[in-house]
């Protein structure tokens, strides 16, 4: 075999594997869903949303059957949210359970049975189990997405917090509902397909969106400002009109767009390099 004929193959073996490990990389990635109307959202919920003491939340608030959440006064909301009517609220649920089917990603470990993360210090990716549970410290090291796959309950005690991640890349997908225990800290999106309870004291640096059941509160402190985004149902603020100049001393408008000028000047050098073509070959016949 010639040595031009070995480097090829060569080459190309080294490619076949470097396709095949970043396809088989880019399987696990974890991606966060677009959330398009619920973005704005810190809590939704679908039957009711009720809430005992000072809750406070930064996002908006809806139920999408409609209705009016319980305990608001003495719970708050926004600034920036506010309470969404019901049309809003079904566009979010809508955006919802696209978000909620988004997350259904390929796992990267896949634990067995009842996981309970405390002590885990974990890169982003995709982490699978039954249930999960959190009864201390969650590590999540490094940048990315992490997604936690539930395939029924997610139930926090204790001491449970998360140190590391955000709002804006921690999700939290519950095939049933979740339950963040007294006084307890959980960063992330919580989407629950049935419903969500926070009690007493319990605190989310993120969002608790319920697709069928409620969302049930108590003296609870939502965080994640920095990741709500603004509404599409919202109406931006109108572009100011812009003003046309008028000429010097006439009054008038100019109708002369810069495009107009523009074909104007390429006419121009056309005919400007034809007459030069015109004028050098009559000198030449001559």
């Amino acid at each position: 075999m010639k040595q031009s004929n070995k480097k090829i193959l060569f080459f190309a073996l080294i490619t076949t594997l470097f396709t095949s490990v970043v396809g088989s990389m880019s399987v696990y990635a974890a991606t966060s869903p677009t959330l398009g109307t619920v973005g704005s959202y810190s809590v939704l919920g679908h039957t009711t949303v009720t809430n005992t003491g000072a809750t406070t939340m930064p996002g908006d608030l809806g139920i999408s059957i409609g209705g009016s959440p319980v305990g608001f006064p003495p719970g708050i909301v926004g600034p920036s949210g506010t309470v969404r009517n019901a049309g809003d609220s079904l566009a979010a649920q809508n955006a919802n359970t696209a978000a909620f089917g988004y997350l259904d990603q390929g796992c990267t470990v896949t634990y067995a049975g009842t996981k309970d993360l405390v002590g885990e210090n974990l890169v982003a990716g995709v982490y699978c189990a039954d249930a999960f549970e959190l009864s201390g410290t969650l590590t999540l090291n490094g940048t990315g997405v992490w997604i936690f796959k539930s395939a029924s309950t997610l139930i926090t005690s204790g001491e449970a917090n998360v140190v590391g991640g955000s709002a804006c890349d921690v999700w939290w997908r519950v095939v049933s509902s979740a339950t963040l225990g007294t006084n307890t800290s959980l960063t992330g999106n919580i989407l629950a397909l049935a419903s969500i309870s926070l009690e007493t004291g319990a605190n989310l640096d993120g969002r608790a969106l319920a697709q069928t059941g409620a969302v049930t509160m108590d003296d609870n402190t939502f965080g994640g400002l920095t990741c709500l985004t603004t509404p599409s149902y919202v109406t931006p603020s109108p572009t100011p009109e812009t003003i046309t100049p008028k000429l010097p001393n006439t009054g008038y408008t100019s109708n002369i767009s810069v495009t107009s000028l523009l074909a104007i000047g390429i006419s121009v050098s056309i005919i400007t390099a034809l007459a030069i073509s015109i004028i050098a070959s009559k000198k030449h016949i001559v």
